[in-house]
């Protein structure tokens, strides 16, 4: 398909939503792809534009949802002929599909921006807010008096509590004046983490009615232990937490829809075939058997004998 993938990219990114694109860097015959074609491949593993069909497609998927998965870019080979002197940062994939074409492509997760959502109008929250203004977040601070605070252009300012959806952490700076309410308006929101500004014995006390399922998220007393005692070391020593959650969170993934998933060998050409979404499979000996395409399906219905050796 024809993929204005500028555009595409753009309106994926608006609506807060993660994205891989695969670009062709280089193609050898016979393959469809051709060098600077592009593709968006959403987290849900649905692809929008072209870089080859069949096997190699599968591939790109695949390898696309596990960028996302570590936040991480990659070079991918999918060829029939192994090369030993790839570098070392070149994944290859060998397919024996009667393609028969090589393909090389960069796959880079695009990720959306991350919303820093800061309940209360105190000192330390608006601390946090200017301070984190240069870390890129998409920052919103909600509070009684906020909008007559002078602040950095370019931070989001609301009166009234609020429970913006998509990836944030939230951070609820009331420290007593509506502990509860902001509390209930971060949980609300798909905040990775709800960091609470009190003590243990406060914090304790204050989310006593919260289940136990929206606990796991909530985490009291907020920030590092570094000893802070002003509204801008307390706001340091947050900034400082939620990066290190974040950069954990880097590590273990997006979310449910980027997770990989258990794969299964192709017994015809060996790629390795996700069994949720394989459109091609034949029931042998009682067992399911996944292809990665019609040819290797056809392959294995003609002759299963010469395929005995299948997991």
């Amino acid at each position: 398909m024809n993929l204005n993938w500028i555009q595409r990219a753009a309106e994926l990114e608006k609506e807060g939503k993660p994205f891989a694109l695969a670009t062709v860097i280089n193609a050898s015959a016979p393959t469809s792809a051709k060098p600077a074609a592009k593709a968006i491949i959403t987290g849900d593993g649905k692809m929008e534009g072209w870089i080859g069909g069949g096997c190699s497609k599968e591939v790109v998927v695949e390898e696309a949802l596990k960028c996302l998965n570590a936040y991480r870019s990659t070079i991918l080979r999918v060829t029939p002929q192994p090369d030993t002197s790839l570098n070392h940062s070149v994944k290859e994939v060998l397919l024996s599909c009667e393609s028969g074409g090589t393909l090389e492509l960069h796959i880079e997760p695009v990720l959306p921006v991350t919303k820093l959502l800061i309940y209360g109008s105190t000192p330390t929250a608006t601390a946090l807010a200017q301070m984190a203004y240069v870390m890129d977040f998409d920052i919103h601070l909600f509070g009684a008096g906020v909008t007559e605070i002078e602040m950095i252009k370019g931070i989001q300012l609301e009166e009234k509590f609020q429970s913006p959806l998509g990836r944030s952490i939230a951070v609820v700076a009331t420290q007593g004046e509506g502990d509860i309410k902001a509390l209930k308006a971060a949980i609300k929101t798909d905040a990775l983490h709800i960091f609470f500004i009190a003590s243990r014995k406060k914090g304790g006390e204050v989310t006593a009615g919260i289940s136990p399922e929206d606990m796991d998220k909530i985490k009291f007393p907020a920030g590092l232990d570094i000893g802070a005692v002003t509204p801008e070391e307390i706001a340091v020593s947050i900034l400082a937490e939620i990066v290190q959650v974040l950069r954990s969170q880097d590590s273990a993934g997006f979310g449910e829809e980027s997770k990989e998933t258990s794969m299964v060998k192709d017994p015809v050409c060996g790629m390795e075939v996700n069994p949720a979404k394989a459109s091609h499979s034949v029931k042998h000996n009682n067992e399911m058997v996944y292809f990665c395409c019609e040819g290797c399906e056809s392959q294995f219905t003609a002759t299963p004998e010469k395929f005995a050796d299948i997991a």
